[in-house]
Order: C-alpha cells, then structure tokens, then sequence
C-alpha cells in the first residue's frame, strides 16, 4: 500500500428531518469550502440527505433524494464526498452512503447491520465494495456496522486504504463511539474517519464527536459537541 497524505473534513452538522432541499444545500455549501481549502476527502453523516427517522418513502422522495446526489456529483468536482442517504431498488429501501469521485457518483453502499428498528425500515445490503478513488481506495461501514470487526477485516482484505464511518450516533453511546473508531483503525492497520451528526430529532439526542484515527487508532483529529445551524 503506497504512503501519501491527504486532507480530511468530516462535517457535523445537523440535516432536517425530510427537508432534502435544505440539507442539499448545507451539503454544497460545505462542499464548496471543501473545494476552496483543497479537502481531498469529504464525509458526512449517516442518512444526512432525510434526516434519521425515515419511513418507507414514496417514489417522488426516493427521486428527490436521487437529484440530490445529481447535484451533488455536479458540485464536487475537485474532492471525494462520501454522503448518507436514502436509496431504492425496486421494493428494497436501504440506508446507504453515495461516494462521488470528482465530478462522478462512482457507487453507492448499503448498510449490512440494521440497529434496531431499521430492520423494519430498511433492507440490509449483501456486499462490501471498496472504491476506488482520487483520494485512495475507500472502505465504508455505516454506523452499527463498526461495532462488527469482520466488516472492517473484509473491506481491509478487499484492498481498503481507508475506513470511513458515517453514523447517526445517539446517546448513551457516546463512550463506545472513540473505543470502536480506535480499535477498528488498529486492528487493520488503516486510517478511521468516523462522522456523527448533531441536533435531537423525535427525542433522540445526536451527540457528534466525529473523529479521525490514524492507522494505530491514535486520535489525530475530535469535533466537540456544536450548536445546529440556526
């Protein structure tokens, strides 16, 4: 595996609950800066297009959600992004995270470990790609699947240069998220880079803390917990 640097941001913010329009446009405005700073590597939440607490979505949101990633794929065109969201395959609705590789929606993965009640929202996915990007190879687990170690071993055999995680982590978890972020950055010889949102939605309290690991698990980089946007 060839040594290089790159720059990172995760972005931890606060999307809207069904409000597309509106996280789209937090997600350009970050890409934006992203560009400006010369970030070769941009990560967001989990589900950071509809915000957490989905249902099964009708054709014309699952289409807006698919715009979304359009304009998205249209504005970054200088950086990798890799975004939450919602995608659909015919009847099978997945909590999925959209790579976008310089002006190009090179993939997309689906979640494999549903927490809870998502199993009754979403379809687990069968697969862990690695993709390839400008900014390395890049494996992603979303949320409840970093708590898996065969996740992070499977994609690092399948030529990961970097572990991504977007989640939706809530509270009481805030102990765990750095413990599994470290361990699985350590035990693969990989860097980590795991982004939490912010904000409460239907009484779930999202407590950020997005970090970057280095391949030792050593913490290089931890956002506190901030204040939405207003």
């Amino acid at each position: 595996m060839e040594t290089r640097t790159i720059d990172v941001r995760a972005v931890q913010t606060q999307p809207t609950l069904g409000d597309i329009e509106y996280n789209t446009r937090i997600a350009e405005e970050a890409i934006k800066k992203a560009t400006a700073d010369k970030i070769d590597l941009l990560v967001f939440p989990e589900l950071f297009l509809t915000g957490y607490h989905v249902g099964k979505l009708e054709a014309a949101v699952v289409e807006e959600a698919e715009e979304a990633i359009n304009k998205l794929t249209a504005a970054a065109t200088e950086t990798t992004v890799v975004i939450g969201t919602v995608t659909k395959n015919s009847e099978e609705q997945y909590n999925s995270a959209a790579i976008i590789d310089q002006g190009e929606h090179i993939g997309t993965y689906h979640e494999t470990h549903l927490y809870g009640k998502e199993g009754t929202v979403f379809d687990a996915g069968s697969s862990f790609p690695v993709f390839e990007t400008s900014a390395g190879s890049l494996g992603i687990q979303i949320c409840y699947d970093v708590e898996f170690p065969e996740v992070a071993r499977q994609l690092t055999l399948a030529g990961a240069e970097i572990l991504i995680t977007p989640l939706a982590n809530m509270r009481p978890f805030q102990s765990d998220q750095p413990i599994f972020g470290a361990v699985r950055a350590l035990e693969n010889i990989r860097p980590h880079i795991i982004c939490n949102r912010v904000g409460e939605e239907r009484g779930i309290e999202f407590f950020g803390k997005s970090a970057i690991f280095n391949e030792r698990g050593r913490l290089l980089s931890q956002a506190a917990k901030i204040s939405p946007p207003s």
